[in-house]
């Protein structure tokens, strides 16, 4: 009997077909796509937004949740305010709004905690314990500093940052952004 010459090449390709493909959008009249970032114009804004794991030193938190880059520039000659419920996902008929910002930085804090419970003999105040600490709080300050700021647009201002969502978006094969009103469409 003959082995095929792909046989050896099975694992790979079954490896392969397992790995999820990034969310892309799906181009609209509606909407611009450039480098994977579907871009929005809605009034005087326009909404650049991607499909994006956070990454940088608080990089665990992407485990715990979905997460969109958004960059939003101002236009016009006045301020534009965005308030909370300016973005959500619609995915499986299902919407969710964005987690706000306590909560992300205190799944940080939880992760620490729960990490203890494996350690019955831990002493308080080690120095590991000392060193997460410290590295927490420098998770906790870039997160501040990444997440998206609502509020307001001042005239040509930009607002760029992650808004989290939701870990179970991103068990589905696609989803639709609501920037404003506009929805966009991403599919793997």
């Amino acid at each position: 009997m003959k082995i095929p010459k792909l046989l050896p090449l099975l694992p790979l390709l079954l490896l392969g077909s397992c790995l999820l493909k990034p969310y892309v959008p799906v181009p609209d009249p509606a909407y611009g796509v450039e480098n994977r970032f579907a871009i929005v114009q809605v009034g005087d804004l326009t909404i650049y937004v991607r499909a994006q794991p956070y990454s940088g030193e608080a990089q665990p938190v992407s485990s715990n949740f979905f997460t969109l880059y958004l960059r939003v520039r101002n236009n016009s000659s006045l301020p534009v305010t965005l308030d909370r419920n300016s973005f959500s996902v619609i995915a499986a008929q299902q919407q969710y709004d964005h987690i706000p910002l306590q909560l992300v930085l205190g799944s940080i804090g939880a992760s620490y905690r729960f990490s203890q419970l494996d350690d019955p003999f831990a002493t308080p105040f080690s120095e590991a314990q000392d060193q997460y600490w410290i590295k927490a709080q420098e998770q906790y300050f870039e997160l501040m500093h990444n997440y998206f700021s609502f509020g307001e647009v001042l005239p040509g201002g930009i607002k760029e940052g992650y808004l989290f969502y939701n870990d179970r978006i991103a068990r589905q094969s696609s989803f639709f952004f609501d920037a404003l009103g506009t929805q966009v469409f991403f599919s793997r």
